[in-house]
């Protein structure tokens, strides 16, 4: 099939690929989980985050590739000037929060935690730009509400997979609020491999000061307060910069008018 066809039916019927992107995501972590129980084997938030992360991101991969979107996604896309990269700087200290609780000196653990973070941190931003992808005919605003919604809407799968109710709603507040972020600084910038990179280090930050032993990182409501707040003003930045654009936009279109007028 042409890539342009399938271009043409993800832009027709963003809710059916929005639903398929879930699904996938869902259906990677129920089978894991079937294994594992066949297998009688329990597995960390390490051993889960690399299977998980490198099934999930070969699939997103594979779209990508098959659609031939990577330049179009931000994949590939050298920003438009090199200040253009201080919009990714929000991100970046988010990324390094974690780390004030200090970090472990085991090169072991530091080498799985990068591992953990570059993987997840992939497949789960791959989701959002083919996601965005899809909504994107219809309207910017539109595209990053949406977008947003299907993010957190994802990471709910959590639950069928036996994670704590409670925990798993918090996280998925925070993602709402996370991807809202990412979404508006893509549109500002049409770049995605620093929004790749920024959470990566904040995933592998987060992974390198927990117990690798756990099974689940979210385990209080209380704990991922701190987390929903952070993306709330991540949110809001995200907010700040793309109404910045839109009334550089505005005001740029009568000076372009008028100057062509003079002409």
């Amino acid at each position: 099939m042409n890539p342009t066809v399938r271009r043409d039916f993800i832009h027709r019927r963003p809710v059916v690929f929005s639903a398929l992107l879930i699904a996938a995501g869902i259906a990677v972590g129920v089978l894991r989980k079937a294994t594992t129980e066949l297998l009688s084997v329990e597995l960390t938030v390490i051993s889960t985050g690399i299977i998980s992360g490198a099934v999930l991101s070969l699939l997103g991969v594979l779209v990508i590739t098959r659609l031939g979107v990577w330049r179009e996604l931000g994949f590939v896309r050298r920003p438009a000037r090199p200040r253009t990269l201080l919009y990714f700087l929000p991100f970046a200290l988010y990324g390094l929060l974690p780390l004030t609780q200090g970090l472990p000196i085991s090169a072991g653990r530091t080498a799985a935690a990068v591992a953990v973070g570059v993987l997840i941190a992939t497949w789960k931003l791959i989701a959002l730009a083919l996601v965005l992808y899809a909504w994107l005919p219809r309207g910017p605003r539109t595209a990053a509400a949406l977008t947003a919604a299907v993010w957190a809407t994802m990471h709910l799968s959590g639950i069928l997979l036996g994670g704590s109710v409670a925990p798993t709603l918090m996280l998925c507040l925070s993602y709402l609020f996370l991807s809202y972020a990412f979404v508006c600084v893509w549109l500002r910038t049409e770049l995605l491999w620093p929004l790749v990179a920024t959470y990566a280090l904040f995933l592998t930050s987060a992974i390198a000061v927990q117990d690798t032993d756990a099974s689940n990182l979210a385990d209080s409501v209380v704990d991922l307060i701190p987390a929903v707040a952070i993306s709330v003003l991540l949110a809001a930045y995200g907010l700040a910069i793309s109404r910045r654009a839109r009334l550089a936009s505005a005001h740029a279109r009568p000076r372009s008018a008028a100057g062509t007028v003079a002409t």
